[in-house]
């Protein structure tokens, strides 16, 4: 996955998920996967991208 990808996704997690607490559930299993994928997926960035 590129950073475009993540992008998109983080954005997609903005907009659709209303509740924090709902969005900062979803934005940690998504990192989980993430990190898996990328070694250098930055969680801090996605869940400011995300409104976290």
């Amino acid at each position: 996955m590129t950073r475009k990808d993540f992008k998109e996704i983080a954005d997609s997690v903005r907009r659709e998920v209303v509740a924090d607490d709902e969005r900062k559930a979803l934005a940690d299993a998504l990192c989980t996967y993430f990190k898996s994928v990328n070694s250098r997926f930055d969680r801090d960035r996605f869940f400011a991208a995300c409104g976290l």
